[in-house]
């Protein structure tokens, strides 16, 4: 395959570069004698006393060098090579090639050297990469998850000592975190006080690399830069050089394989389908209400492209199940996640072609369809529960009072035997105690028989109809320790949502999982999902502020805290990205919950990378409580949205701000985001979209979260950032760092 990166084709396997060879051409001339590149002459290169597989090395990067000045690229070389070897290839190919006699590890160019050009357009170099297959998770637990040690228990962060009893703990396990927190901790104190930590490096990454077999001569790297005779400092220097280098190739072979990755930037919109009156939304438009038929078979492409105008990328379409009939709750026809039939649709809504035929025209529209997958409970009458009661927590009914159950059990007469059961409702456990749903029935994971049904049934989806995605309802409350501990049953040891999320992807690589979790998310973040919801705070090592409940607290120093986890998470590759949103189902309205910080808390959400979540109809402001539940669109009531009701001043405000994220990613294509951190008055939050390739100035987004004015005063020399002037009380607004000028 002459002049193309062979990247073999396997599910949930990731290339690690194991051999580079320079492709050698008829025109390749020997290492020409005169040549500089950089301002260095080379010269012949001197004799070499290195190991075989050194020299073949060697000689490759010989022929690699030369090919810098006299191959051009061809035109099907990826972008993100041409990208990644702008600031790497001459320093990293060239100096070694051309200091041989110095004896080098092999493990650093057998990693580094890529196929590209450096930055100014006048070095370029043509190499073949011949890959070795490492596994997916391997590579997501040395990057950002933690490997596994010989106690069984999982690597933790690393946490740094910054003097005076300060400690500043990375933000995940493995070399993402290690290295963030590093740079991190090195501006707050520098790199002189850090200097005592190489014994505790030596032993940290000599602990993370070590079940990796594929790893172990960059691992052998990092020991001899540890233990060599040099001074600290210059131990300090090259082990950073080394991690960067290593982690960056790494980041960069884990993005390429993640083939779900399309969701860590999706935008969501969110519709509820019996709420969502199509007709009217048309009428409000001027156009025809239609014909009046199910849901899915109305959806038309032309109304799928109104959402994609919004700038939105896929569609969750919540609620399409058959809802049971028993204890039934509200006026409206139940709660959506009262199931019946996790494999049917809701006939309601259509047949499985017109659900076929919707995906197929969101497909068209250029939107991915994600849906809901409810593993917690069903419906207390459910097709699961009819054909296998064995899958559900019960025991055997008092035959004294068998339909007295205990509470938090319902009585069910199993119809292949007649016997009667109490099964227990579903339920989470909170400070001790049990809540119940009473319209549902808990599902059992200790039972190896419903894992595999789940699955299937989950998979089938993605066979059926083709959908891109799901979001899997309270997702946390299945994890074993949480299930074991609510419902006191042994669980056995590997998670469902490990199995789940495997067998898909191994089939359909390219679905996302989405999870609802309110606790654990690095269990979650193991367990494969691909995004997670970022609402509270979580008690976890290295922190994390929820982004939901910062903004509804208006308290810039949370608002702050919640940026810089965003930064992280938008910037590591290995572990879950967060869903951020100011609104969804569950939640009462922006307009309730926000007040006055409404446009605000929607500025700082809907502009920054990453994926979001916007419910559909937040747009228009559209809110209908019900005393019972405070959320816009109550389950337990009749609510069909009035799109010809829509607020003026709030359907404006979010077709401008629609408009100016669209353009903002039209500029800004997979943008930086960088915390900015307020000097002087602490009132104020913000954040920096920085390009890539510094082609395009920064972008600030700043927003005053306060009842009062604000003196914004923000210089950050690293950066270059700056900018001096006045929010007022809950304002918001988006400059364009090199003319310091508010942008339209």
């Amino acid at each position: 395959m002459p002049l193309a990166l062979m990247r073999p084709q396997m599910p949930s396997l990731i290339n690690a570069p194991l051999l580079a060879k320079a492709i050698r051409s008829p025109r390749l001339a020997p290492w020409p004698a005169s040549s500089k590149i950089s301002g260095r002459s080379r010269g012949s290169p001197p004799e070499s006393t290195s190991t075989g597989l050194e020299k073949d090395a060697i000689s490759s990067m010989r022929a690699a060098a030369w090919a810098v000045e006299n191959s051009p690229p061809p035109a099907s070389a990826p972008a993100w090579l041409r990208q990644w070897m702008q600031e790497r290839l001459q320093r990293l190919v060239i100096s070694q090639a051309s200091h041989c006699k110095t004896k080098f590890s092999v493990s650093t160019m057998l990693h580094y050297i890529q196929y590209g050009r450096d930055i100014s357009s006048r070095v370029r170099i043509n190499l073949v990469i011949y890959v070795g297959m490492v596994p997916l998770q391997e590579a997501r637990a040395l990057l950002s998850l933690g490997t596994i040690e010989p106690n069984g228990e999982r690597i933790r962060p690393f946490v740094f000592s910054l003097g005076e009893g300060r400690l500043h703990a990375s933000p995940t396990a493995g070399l993402e975190g290690f290295l963030y927190g590093e740079e991190r901790s090195a501006k707050l104190v520098g790199r002189e006080m850090l200097l005592r930590h190489l014994p505790d490096y030596a032993r940290y990454l000599g602990g993370l690399f070590a079940p990796v077999a594929w790893a172990q001569e960059a691992c052998n790297k990092v020991q001899n830069i540890l233990h060599s005779p040099l001074p600290p400092q210059a131990r300090y220097g090259q082990l950073m050089d080394f991690l960067s280098l290593y982690t960056q190739g790494l980041r960069r072979e884990m993005a390429a394989a993640d083939k779900s990755r399309w969701s860590r930037q999706a935008r969501i919109y969110e519709i509820f389908p019996r709420a969502f009156n199509l007709a009217g939304k048309r009428m409000a438009r001027g156009r025809a209400p239609g014909t009046g038929r199910p849901f899915f078979a109305d959806f038309g492409a032309q109304d799928l492209l109104d959402i994609k105008a919004l700038g939105f990328d896929a569609v969750w379409v919540m609620g399409i199940f058959p809802i049971g009939l028993r204890n039934r709750s509200g006026s409206a026809g139940g709660s959506p996640y009262s199931i019946r039939d996790h494999e049917a649709l809701n006939p309601e809504l259509g047949t499985a072609d017109d659900f076929r035929g919707f995906v197929d025209r969101a497909h068209q529209a250029g939107l991915k369809v994600i849906m809901d997958f409810v593993p917690n409970h069903t419906s207390m009458d459910s097709k699961l529960l009819m054909n296998h009661p064995e899958f559900f927590l019960n025991k055997r009914a008092d035959p004294a009072g068998p339909e007295q159950p205990d509470r938090g059990f319902f009585t069910h007469t199993d119809p292949a035997t007649g016997r009667k059961l109490w099964v227990r409702h579903g339920g989470y456990g909170i400070f001790g105690n049990v809540e119940f749903w009473i319209d549902t029935a808990q599902v059992d994971y200790s039972q190896p028989g419903l894992r595999r049904e789940m699955i299937r049934i989950v998979k089938s989806w993605v066979e059926r109809f083709n959908v891109d995605g799901f979001r899997v309802d309270m997702a946390y409350l299945d994890l074993n320790a949480n299930f074991s501990r609510t419902w006191d049953v042994r669980m056995p040891q590997q998670e469902f949502m490990d199995e789940l999320i495997a067998a898909v992807k191994a089939a359909y690589p390219a679905t996302a999982f989405i999870a609802e979790g309110y606790d654990n998310w690095d269990e979650l973040s193991i367990a494969g999902f691909d995004l997670i919801y970022s609402k509270n705070n979580m008690d976890r090592p290295g922190g994390h502020t929820g982004w939901y409940d910062a903004l509804h607290s208006r308290c810039p120093g949370c608002i702050q805290a919640a940026i810089e986890r965003a930064e992280y998470l938008q910037w590591q590759t290995a572990g879950s990205a967060a869903l951020h949103f100011f609104g969804n189902h569950d939640e009462a309205s922006p307009q309730r919950s926000f007040g006055p910080w409404t446009q605000g808390a929607s500025f700082l959400t809907l502009l920054m990378p990453g994926s979001h979540l916007f419910y559909g109809s937040q747009e228009i402001g559209f809110d209908r409580p019900d005393p019972r539940e405070p959320k816009s669109i109550p389950f337990c009531a009749p609510v069909t949205i009035d799109w010809q009701s829509a607020k003026s001043d709030t359907a404006q405000f979010y077709e401008e701000l629609f408009r100016t994220a669209q353009a903002l990613r039209e500029i800004h294509d997979n943008p930086i985001l960088k915390a900015l951190r307020p000097q002087g008055d602490p009132a104020w939050v913000g954040y920096a979209l920085l390009a890539p390739e510094k082609k395009q100035p920064a972008v600030l987004v700043l927003a005053n979260p306060t009842e009062r004015s604000v003196a914004v005063d923000f210089h950050d020399e690293e950066s270059g950032l700056a900018w001096l002037g006045q929010l007022p009380p809950y304002g918001y607004s988006l400059l364009e760092t090199s003319a310091g000028d508010q942008l339209p």
